[in-house]
């Protein structure tokens, strides 16, 4: 098999950051054995090998990679149905926010919230995405990858996949030996469009006869407002999306935050009480926080220090505001994080990977 490996290949304009030097070598592939001619190339070479799919969730240090991006352009899409379950496997190169507006168009139930969300389809189990009350781990029904141990093609059912908050079996215990090719997803021709997120609440004020176009369009336009949307046709922001995970913290330590909070913070919708149904009797509970909420307390939104700073409407995105670099992001990313924690004792974990 040929592989176009190309040598030097500029990847900033590959990112949604729009940052990053060269990698050393770079090709694209678009089936199982070239995935797997790659790694064995850069086992060959002897350098280390990352997967890039969209380019979102991702900052890439100004030096560039010492390596080879192995990037997956895998887009051949099937569809089957079972009843009133329609099946959509798609390549890991399909465009997310493609496969979702093709649901909502086909009157497909699960998705909808998970609407402008960057990225492509390999990258969704990966981080188990979700947005707006739903998640990917509700819908996958297989993963197809590649073993980067032997080449061999595995599945994976959504029960292997380990998924829960933001993890999955691919970003934690087999980190870097899958390399996901096709994603396997389960829809219903029946159903209610979710609206049981804050954000789209308010946005719709009372029941209505929401359909789901209606709910991806709301959401849409939150996240557009929010500066979180990577789509043409909206105004858009030099960023990698959320930078920080929502940050999960004992009912004890919850406490102690409320109490340095001022009535009008406490009443606001910043935190989510954890169900622990496998815990102890006496086990301390868990609630999980708005990082954004934390964020915008320290700083508030719109914050910036040089060419670095905060979306002007969600505190969530680092924005590169003017050709920042990767050092200028680094560096604010840790105030952000310093900041937080001295204030909350609350550590902020990055939700975007750094390529370096």
């Amino acid at each position: 098999m040929n592989l176009n490996i190309l040598e030097n290949y500029p990847l900033s304009e590959l990112t949604t950051f729009n940052i990053g030097g060269p990698a050393r070598f770079y090709v694209k592939t678009e089936d199982s054995g070239s995935v797997y001619e790659s790694v064995e190339f850069a086992r060959r070479q002897g350098v280390p090998f990352y997967v890039l799919g969209g380019g979102s969730n991702l900052l890439v240090s100004d030096r560039g990679y010492d390596g080879l991006i192995i990037h997956i352009a895998n887009t051949e899409s099937d569809t089957s149905t079972d009843g009133e379950t329609v099946y959509k496997t798609c390549g890991a190169g399909v465009v997310w926010d493609r496969f979702v507006s093709e649901c909502v168009s086909e009157n497909l139930f699960g998705v909808e919230c998970l609407s402008g969300i960057p990225g492509t389809v390999g990258g969704s189990p990966v981080q188990n995405i979700g947005a707006y009350g739903q998640s990917v781990e509700g819908l996958i029904d297989e993963v197809i990858a590649v073993d980067t141990a032997d080449g061999n093609i595995v599945r994976f059912s959504n029960a292997q996949c380990k998924f829960s908050y933001r993890k999955s079996l691919f970003n934690s215990e087999a980190f870097g030996r899958y390399i996901i090719t096709s994603v396997r997803f389960a829809l219903e021709r029946a159903g209610k469009p979710s609206v049981k997120y804050h954000d789209l609440e308010t946005y719709f004020q009372k029941d209505a006869d929401i359909t789901l176009q209606d709910v991806r369009t709301a959401v849409l336009k939150i996240r557009e407002h929010k500066g979180m949307l990577q789509l043409e046709g909206y105004r858009r922001f030099k960023c990698a999306g959320s930078f920080y995970k929502n940050p999960v913290i004992s009912a004890g330590h919850f406490d102690e935050i409320m109490g340095v909070l001022d009535g009008a913070a406490q009443n606001r919708n910043w935190y989510w009480p954890q169900s622990n149904p496998g815990a102890d009797s006496g086990a301390d509970s868990e609630v999980k926080l708005s990082a954004a909420f934390l964020i915008d307390n320290c700083f508030g939104k719109g914050f910036r220090k040089g060419r670095v700073g905060l979306a002007p409407n969600h505190t969530l995105a680092i924005v590169n505001y003017d050709d920042a670099t990767f050092t200028e992001v680094i560096d604010f990313a840790k105030l952000i994080e310093d900041t937080v924690y001295e204030r909350y004792k609350v550590t902020l974990d990055r939700e975007v990977q750094i390529l370096q």
